[in-house]
């Protein structure tokens, strides 16, 4: 039982170090922080508590009685108040955000304070609750089908929303189109599995939220990744009216590979190397029509890889870079030639003398300091670019403490920087409905 003892404490204090300092040397390095550090970060509020009461229960079993298990209990004495330091500091986590946001002009929350604080701790303790009661999901539906790999997408929406919109579409509901993250490798992550707790509040506000599908490596090659992306935005246009859903309003939002995504979808309007007008792998609508205009009205990216292949400097390392290069690109990373590939698949290339920068919608970039994985000054610096060469608003906040994925479930964290990702759509969408009435008022 001692040597269990040890272990277990001397485990808890390594977790602790590692929520402070995220390893970033390498891959796989990385990839161990991040699935240590966002566990036990995100779920602190219950762990610190159950360290304390095992911890109780060897004391009064007798098993801390040496130098060596007293040493232990003292470093996981100085461990909890670490840990608890960590708590208050994901109270504060959205600070920063919110004061980005304020200073941009974004309108304010629409829920009372009070009633955002019952729905926060309603919340956090159930942090693997995401459903929300007022929503539906209707799931698989195929919106391609190419080389015999079906694409599929699920619709969240509200019990109210289909059929309970007006028949113009300054009055339909507001979309979401969300990009799931993996590295954009097989296994890697799934449309089923992230963004669920956006996909849900959104849904439940009235926006008809649709979480997709898309052709991943190394089986398929770029830009297959991206050009789906376009598909199912093409499919959305033609078809999320029945629905209740706007075609003239879509934001799409994305995390890690998806983040890269959906900047690209930003950033890639009408480039005609990533159109698909393959009408043997579209599902088009009734008249057969596939439009080819994709531009979006909003791109929300969660810590996204924005230096693809690391061409800029800024990653963590070259491990991913030289993965990627194999498995995704397909090409030698060292070879000039291949340059324009990799730009190609670069949400910083891209951004980096756009030729078309009123296609650029308004961005927000919300990127923890604590990611293990990819670095924030990639989102920091896709900012810079974006800004120089849009007047767009282009929003870009670090989370406080935040590791890789803080977001997959409920966390005091995800959901005090939830409600101001909210903030941001839906001032986007009221923006847009303004607009249209002054260009009607106008006609």
């Amino acid at each position: 039982m001692t040597s269990f003892y040890l272990f277990a404490s001397l485990w808890g204090i390594v977790c602790t170090y590692n929520l402070f300092y995220p390893r970033t040397s390498n891959a796989k390095l990385g990839i161990f922080s991040f699935v240590i550090g966002v566990i036990t970060g995100e779920l602190a509020i219950f762990l610190l508590p159950l360290q304390i009461l095992c911890t109780l229960l060897f004391v009064l079993a007798g098993v801390v009685d040496g130098f060596w298990t007293g040493f232990i209990l003292v470093l996981s004495l100085i461990s909890w108040c670490a840990q608890l330091i960590y708590i208050i500091n994901s109270s504060r986590s959205a600070l920063l955000l919110r004061a980005e946001l304020d200073q941009a002009g974004i309108d304010p929350p629409s829920l009372s304070a009070d009633k955002q604080q019952a729905q926060f701790w309603s919340r956090v303790r159930k942090p693997f609750s995401i459903r929300l009661a007022n929503v539906v999901c209707q799931k698989g539906i195929i919106y391609q089908t190419i080389d015999s790999q079906p694409q599929a997408l699920d619709i969240y929406h509200s019990k109210n929303t289909i059929g309970a919109h007006n028949a113009e579409q300054n009055h339909a509901a507001p979309v979401l189109m969300y990009i799931h993250g993996g590295g954009l490798m097989e296994y890697g992550g799934t449309r089923v599995g992230q963004g669920l707790p956006l996909l849900n509040e959104l849904a439940s506000r009235g926006w008809v939220c649709i979480s997709i599908d898309y052709r991943l490596s190394p089986k398929n090659k770029w830009p297959a990744h991206l050009i789906d992306c376009k598909t199912a935005l093409q499919w959305i246009r033609d078809n999320i009216e029945q629905y209740g859903g706007n075609p003239n309003f879509v934001v799409t939002a994305g995390d890690s590979a998806g983040g890269q995504l959906s900047a690209l979808m930003a950033l890639t309007a009408n480039q005609e190397q990533f159109q698909s007008n393959d009408g043997d792998s579209y599902t088009a609508s009734q008249d057969g029509a596939v439009k080819q205009d994709s531009r979006v009205q909003g791109a929300i990216c969660f810590y996204g890889v924005m230096d693809f292949c690391n061409l800029y400097g800024t990653s963590h390392n070259q491990d991913a870079a030289k993965m990627w290069a194999e498995q995704v690109i397909d090409a030698d990373l060292t070879d000039p030639a291949n340059l324009s590939k990799f730009q190609s698949a670069s949400p910083l290339a891209q951004a980096i003398g756009h030729k078309d920068p009123q296609s650029i919608p308004d961005c927000l970039l919300v990127h923890g300091d604590c990611d293990s994985l990819v670095a924030l000054k990639e989102s920091q610096l896709l900012a810079e670019k974006i800004r120089q060469v849009s007047d767009k608003q282009v929003i870009c906040a670090n989370v406080p403490g935040a590791q890789h994925a803080y977001n997959v479930f409920r966390s005091v964290r995800s959901e005090l920087v939830l409600p101001e990702v909210v903030r941001f759509a839906e001032t986007l969408h009221r923006r847009y409905r303004e607009s249209n009435k002054h260009v009607r008022s106008a006609d």
